[in-house]
């Protein structure tokens, strides 16, 4: 499989966040050493050409060590292209200048930070290890050695959170002087320690609320809403995530990871002895040229450049404009039809899920 986008899971955390569901393991070092020498014989036995995004998640790609993290680096550095983003998702807590100067030495241009919220007592609540003060510190470290594309995740509609501090935390952001920010409202997931704690979700009310204001305040200070969930600057958007909207193939490796190849999804067994012992197990996912279909308009429209029809009627074989007709007829105020593309208003962001119901109906 040639590929331009790889992404790489790294299923180690120092510690378990409340909200999370993703695959990850409280990190030891024994296991690590395992998984270490499987996953760099998993990335020899892959064939490369050219990788044009490059892409650490987790888990807590920063509680590597150095060593760990060159190992793998090594293995990509030689095949990236002119253009290329490398983006590693760090902690504040366990990213270092060390570290950072590390990622920049091997060529890691983008600096994703999970801050969550910049409220201590939030971040408590939530399991979070980290302080806001760290926050600072870990964003002035990543600019002093000369990485200054820096994003930042945060999560609304916390245990607790107001409105009022929802407004705080994006005050904070905006101070950071970073160009992009993930934001997402929190999903109780049944496999995490919220989940099982039978946490009730946010009042539905006050969650429609805390968008508007983040929709408000980001836009008002410059950020363009790009995709339903993220804001950049400077055109700073993701490319890696770009590929997962634009409907592109992409390599997943290591444990935990997904990837998709011509169109069909897979994810590897998320077992991390089994995959220590044998190696990478991959579940592929069984659909069809309908449901691919449905899947492309679906990522498409999550973006403020939404869907290419000329691109999409040639790909799948079938007519946007003639198959959809009654669901472009029925949000006429949530999406727009210009320059043979159909994207969502900032109305159709916020009832996106509706819409794709009503897709999904008629696909």
């Amino acid at each position: 499989m040639m590929t331009k986008h790889i992404y790489v899971h790294i299923p180690f955390c120092d510690s378990i966040c409340f909200y999370c569901d993703f695959f990850r393991s409280v990190s030891n070092e024994t296991i690590k050493k395992q998984w270490l020498s499987q996953i760099t014989k998993e990335i020899q036995a892959k064939s490369f050409s050219k990788i044009s995004t490059l892409y650490f998640g987790g888990g807590t790609p920063s509680c590597l060590s150095v060593e760990a993290f060159e190992q793998l680096a090594t293995l990509f550095a030689p095949y990236l292209t002119q253009d290329y983003e490398w983006t590693i998702e760090v902690n504040p807590d366990s990213v270092t200048k060390e570290k950072l100067q590390i990622y920049k030495k091997w060529g890691v241009n983008r600096i994703s930070m999970g801050v969550q919220t910049f409220h201590d007592v939030l971040l408590k609540k939530i399991g979070r290890k980290h302080t806001s003060s760290q926050v600072y510190q870990a964003i002035d470290l990543c600019h002093e050695v000369g990485i200054k594309n820096v994003s930042l995740d945060l999560i609304y509609a916390l245990p607790g959170e107001t409105l009022a501090d929802l407004k705080a935390d994006l005050d904070a952001f905006l101070n950071c002087k970073v160009d992009h920010i993930s934001i997402y409202s929190l999903q109780i997931e049944a496999n995490s320690v919220f989940g099982k704690q039978h946490l009730q979700p946010c009042d539905s009310d006050l969650e429609a609320d805390m968008y508007e204001c983040i929709e408000k305040t980001l836009t008002a200070a410059g950020y363009t809403h790009y995709e339903i969930s993220s804001y950049a600057k400077n055109n700073r958007f993701s490319k890696h995530n770009c590929s997962y909207w634009d409907d592109s193939d992409f390599m997943g490796i290591g444990c935990g990871a997904s990837g998709r190849e011509k169109g069909i999804r897979y994810d590897i067994d998320a077992n991390l002895q089994a995959y220590c012992q044998n190696g990478p197990k991959l579940h592929w996912v069984p659909t069809n040229a309908r449901e691919q279909a449905f899947e492309a308009i679906m990522m498409a429209l999550r973006t403020c450049f939404g869907l290419d029809i000329k691109a999409w009627n040639k790909k799948y074989q079938r007519n946007f404009l003639a198959n959809y007709a009654p669901v472009l007829e029925k949000y006429t105020n949530e999406l727009v039809y210009k320059e043979n593309r159909v994207f969502c208003t900032p109305h159709g962001f916020e009832i996106l899920n509706s819409i794709l119901v009503d897709f999904l109906d008629e696909n």
